[in-house]
């Protein structure tokens, strides 16, 4: 590992920190190095693989991604040092897989020795999953943003479905079903000329359709930094395409377009 360990990079997903303080004060590892050793000794214990290169590390609030070659497949360790978040983290990883198998573009988690898909490991709480390769949606293709919309569409049909409850800070309030609550291009990929997984399911949370589409029609764009609101145009067409899949009920054509002037009026866009 001693090669890869040099080769290592380490970065911040969105914040200003310095990455390697973050990754000792956040994680307790004193340098790139260590936490690569860290997690090639984890994976060999838990899922019998052995990694023979990490890329980079990426530290977003309180997880830290490692990019990882395994056997010759590309893969992402994700690993969070939060313990309350434990519980929701076992149980996004379980949704993932019940989406995937049910046709959704998904990046399955990668289930370690008996069966576990996120697994509790010296205060951490790690998850492993392929590389999924591809572009981040882009929203100036017509064409990616109606395959967009279908999407959300055919994610809001499947997870109204879901048996399991995911663990949330507070009950649903009445009307609510499952959503992702972060459909946005920063977790979209597209390849081949069709969205090949949506990714990070961890904001997932039970909140009415109509609300998830708007913040969705709104973000659609964004990805890491310097956030600007989905054009109006583009707007119209996404839900177009997310309607012509799951229609709204006549009721929601008002509570869509309240909810996507609030999501307008939240955000501090940058001048």
């Amino acid at each position: 590992m001693t090669e890869a360990e040099e080769l290592t990079k380490i970065s911040m997903l969105w914040e200003s920190a310095d990455p390697e303080a973050a990754l000792t004060e956040r994680f307790g590892f004193a340098s790139a190095a260590e936490a690569t050793d860290w997690v090639a000794g984890a994976l060999a214990e838990h899922w019998g693989l052995k990694v023979v290169a990490c890329e980079r590390l990426v530290i977003s609030d309180a997880n830290c991604l490692a990019w990882i070659t395994v056997d010759g497949c590309r893969m992402i360790a994700k690993w969070s040092m939060r313990p309350r978040v434990f519980a929701r983290l076992a149980a996004i990883a379980r949704l993932t897989v019940w989406l995937g198998e049910r046709g959704i573009p998904v990046s399955m988690p990668q289930a370690a020795r008996g069966g576990r898909v996120q697994v509790e490991v010296d205060g951490f709480s790690l998850g492993l999953q392929r590389v999924v390769d591809g572009e981040l949606l882009d929203i100036t293709d017509p064409e990616q943003v109606r395959a967009a919309g279908e999407m959300l569409a055919r994610m809001h049909a499947a997870m109204a479905e879901y048996p399991e409850r995911i663990p949330t800070d507070q009950p649903p309030a009445p009307g609510a079903q499952l959503v992702g609550n972060d459909f946005r291009s920063a977790n979209i990929i597209w390849s081949g000329g069709k969205i090949a997984a949506v990714l990070d399911l961890e904001e997932a949370t039970y909140r009415r359709r109509v609300d998830d589409l708007a913040q969705a029609a709104v973000l659609l764009g964004t990805r890491y930094h310097r956030w600007r609101p989905t054009p109006a145009d583009v707007r119209g067409a996404f839900v177009a395409a997310y309607e012509s899949v799951l229609p709204l009920e006549k009721d929601d054509a008002g509570s869509l377009e309240d909810g996507v002037e609030a999501q307008l009026a939240r955000i501090r866009w940058p001048g």
